[in-house]
């Protein structure tokens, strides 16, 4: 089944631009991070604005689009070869990142992002073991370095 087109991006969701056009670029490469990145462009626009008829229509196909990617997701990711957890995490990395770009408020080094990959790799290392609250101190870890430049 062909992906339903998306109609043009209404003004109000300009910001969710770069998420779509990522997603569409990693969509042969990267499906899981692909999918990840219109989920959450819908998300964000659903809480843009979800009432006028442009926009509607807009989320719609998008959501349209997100259903049609679904089961191709899902079989990805049980494939033996895949890990769910490492690309669920990268795609965090990567919308984290984004984030401290664009909003410019704290300035990282490359050391600070190693430590932060560190970490999220120790967390789905302790979810391919089911240590859920080792996962989420080791991501909480990764969020504070993030989101504050100290650990």
């Amino acid at each position: 089944m062909a992906a339903t087109a998306l109609p043009p991006l209404p003004e109000q969701f300009k910001s969710l631009q770069h998420h779509l056009r990522t997603g569409q670029e990693l969509d042969k490469r990267e499906p899981v991070v692909a999918y990840y990145c219109r989920l959450y462009a819908m998300q964000t626009g659903m809480k843009l604005d979800s009432k006028t008829p442009e926009c509607r229509k807009f989320l719609s196909k998008l959501m349209d689009q997100l259903e049609t990617k679904h089961d191709k997701v899902l079989l990805y990711c049980k494939s033996p070869d895949r890990c769910f957890v490492d690309k669920v995490l990268n795609f965090l990395i990567f919308l984290l990142f984004n984030y401290l770009v664009f909003a410019g408020e704290v300035r990282l080094t490359p050391e600070d992002f190693a430590r932060a990959q560190k970490y999220c790799k120790y967390a789905g290392s302790a979810l391919q073991y089911e240590d859920v609250s080792t996962a989420v101190q080791n991501l909480q870890k990764a969020l504070k370095l993030l989101t504050t430049g100290r650990e």
